[in-house]
């Protein structure tokens, strides 16, 4: 109880938890109170914590939020947002998860004989569910305990075995509150053996100037031979506090790609993704590109955990720093001793175009095994005078080149994106933010 803060909110949660008489939610009431006393003893995270150094939560926590939130809105409003969320020129199924409970009428989702996609309420599986929970329990985190202890919903989503999802599958979450809120949300997806999917996820807040505080955990499971591709786009609004941990335990010849986008807007993101290679010969490919401006704090947390031999990890972060924005990058790989010919690649790079801008980045490697193949980098700076002297010279101005230096800055992680409409959605979005929050460079 050393580092605990005490505030308004910690104070709410402990005497809502313990007036109930803690839980009856059946099969699952051990879970959530053995989680909820972890969280009591351990109190929010602090700076104190070598995993929460730089991003400091209690500013985020001085403000009163109510722990359930049953603001409705409009049917049209909801579909007009709807609407308004959908990627142009992509050809995907959609999900529309409202304050983190499903719209089954406002959604349109691939045949039930090949994708299962139910309310995390509505598992039947007690047993089966309870492992996952347990699963992603990580009793080193506060955040993912409180989430144990207290998640209202969430999707559960299973791609049957051997099936190859013809479309991306685009979750649009909705968020709409009359008064400060905390949504608790859990989600878990599992791609079976040789099945094949694509998963984008996207956030809108409908209306509302209120404070939005998203305390969401996700767990992912890639069986044996199959594969997915999960994008989580963050473009929030100032009123947002994002704290995101997600889970994905990959089996034998498995791949995994995830690309996290990080835009300003929202004044805190934090996002913890944590991978664990279970099997020889998996591939996992992170990318991340984190965009932050005024006074924003992005923090990136991923760890790689290799314990399976002929297995490969690569990963790339970028992160593009503005006026007083502050950007946290900490990246750790272990390779266990089993985890013979692990082929390893983490890189890290940060352009500060701002002299008040911070960024604290830590990559890392532990390695206990001796016939791998393992490197990692990380540098800081600014325009590089001899390129933008370059473009000057061939006639481009100055503000065109500054921009043309930060597309290129980025260029390793988009490119990457092999779904040209996503592709394009995505450098549009970069684009427009460079336009309005990062109009000091052009």
């Amino acid at each position: 109880m050393s580092n605990q803060i005490t505030t308004p909110l910690y104070n709410k949660l402990v005497s809502v938890f313990e007036s109930n008489g803690k839980t009856t939610d059946g099969d699952l009431s051990a879970l959530r109170d053995n989680a909820f006393d972890s969280f009591k003893s351990k109190g929010f995270p602090t700076p104190k914590e070598e995993d929460w150094r730089f991003t400091n939560l209690t500013p985020f926590l001085s403000d009163d939020y109510h722990l359930a939130n049953y603001h409705t809105v409009d049917a049209v409003a909801m579909k007009a947002a709807v609407e308004a969320a959908t990627i142009p020129g992509l050809d995907a199924f959609t999900l529309v998860v409202f304050n983190g409970v499903i719209q089954p009428a406002l959604s349109v989702l691939p045949e039930q004989a090949e994708v299962s996609i139910q309310s995390l309420n509505d598992i039947s599986n007690a047993a089966v569910l309870n492992d996952y929970l347990a699963l992603s329990a990580a009793e080193h985190n506060a955040m993912v305990s409180l989430n144990t202890a207290l998640y209202k919903d969430g999707y559960f989503i299973e791609v049957k075995k051997g099936v190859v999802v013809e479309k991306p599958i685009h979750i649009i979450q909705l968020y709409s509150a009359n008064e400060n809120v905390l949504v608790q949300q859990r989600n878990h997806v599992v791609v079976n053996q040789h099945a094949n999917a694509e998963l984008i996820e996207t956030a809108v807040i409908l209306q509302g100037s209120a404070l939005l505080f998203v305390n969401s955990v996700s767990h992912v499971s890639v069986r044996e031979n199959a594969q997915l591709v999960q994008y989580k786009i963050q473009n929030n609004e100032t009123t947002e506090r994002l704290v995101n941990y997600t889970h994905v335990t990959q089996e034998r010849s498995s791949r995994y790609d995830n690309f996290t986008f990080c835009l300003p807007g929202a004044a805190l993101i934090r996002n913890n993704l944590e991978v664990v290679l279970n099997g020889s010969a998996t591939e996992t490919h992170m990318m991340g590109l984190y965009l932050v401006g005024e006074h924003q704090l992005t923090d990136n947390h991923t760890a790689i955990h290799h314990r399976f031999p002929n297995c490969e990890s690569n990963e790339i972060y970028k992160g593009v720093l503005l006026e007083n924005g502050r950007a946290v990058f900490n990246g750790k790989v272990f390779v266990e001793r089993p985890a013979q010919k692990t082929n390893a690649f983490q890189q890290n790079n940060n352009l500060l175009l701002s002299d008040k801008a911070q960024v604290y980045a830590k990559p890392q490697l532990e390695i206990f095994a001796d016939d791998v193949k393992c490197s990692h980098g990380c540098t800081v700076g600014q325009f590089d005078p001899e390129s933008l002297f370059y473009l000057r010279s061939r006639g481009i101005s100055e503000a065109s080149s500054r921009k043309l230096l930060v597309e290129a800055f980025m260029f390793d992680v988009t490119q990457r994106i092999e779904n040209e409409a996503l592709k394009d959605y995505v450098q549009r979005l970069i684009y427009d933010k460079m336009e309005t929050s990062f109009s000091t460079i052009v």
